[in-house]
This record gives C-alpha cells, structure tokens and sequence, in this order.
C-alpha cells in the first residue's frame, strides 16, 4: 500500500516538474483566431467590430510574447545561482555562501 502512495507521489512531482517549463500557449491561439476572425469581417465590411477584434488579437498576441520572455528570464534566473561545490549539497549558492561566512564570523 506504501509503494502505491510512492508512486502517486512521485508521479504527481514529475508533473509538477514538466509544468515548470512550459508555457501558456492560449494567448497566442486565442489572438491569431480572433485577428483571423477579424479579417474574415473586414472581408464581408463590417469594420468597427473587425478593428475591435484586430486589437484584441494583437494585444493577446503581445500579451503571449511578454509572458514567455517573463518566464525564460525567471527559469535563467533560477539557474544561475547553481552552486558548483560538491561539498556543501545546496541548490543555490548564496545559501552556501551565507552559511560559510556565518561560520567564519
């Protein structure tokens, strides 16, 4: 019964672990469908709700690009701090650092 809940365990780290790279895509499809949408309404005249539309998409679309250049600069943030000491076992150096001078002083 223990390995069973192991397993769960791990399976549900593992998901959390694939989420953490990946990046929310609905901005981008939500903004090329409607400025899609848009132009297929500028096609039949109908121009107020087609400049609406081709607004929102492009902002949807930019939206979408900020998230992503967001998201890569935090994931290059967090890798940077990787301590390469393979005596202390931290993850991030500054820990590492903080707790050697604390001991010095």
């Amino acid at each position: 019964m223990n390995n069973s809940n192991n397993g769960a365990i791990e399976k549900n780290d593992k998901i959390k672990k694939d989420k953490v790279g990946k990046t929310t895509v609905w901005p981008l499809i939500a903004g090329a469908v409607l400025t899609g949408f848009s132009i297929v309404l500028l096609t039949l005249r109908v121009i107020i709700p087609s400049v609406i539309l081709v607004l929102t998409g492009v902002f949807l679309i930019i939206y979408w690009i900020y998230i992503t250049k967001k998201k890569s600069l935090r994931f290059k943030e967090r890798n940077e701090f990787v301590c390469i000491c393979a005596i202390c076992q931290h993850n991030q150096s500054r820990i590492s650092v903080t707790q050697k001078f604390s001991v010095v002083q």
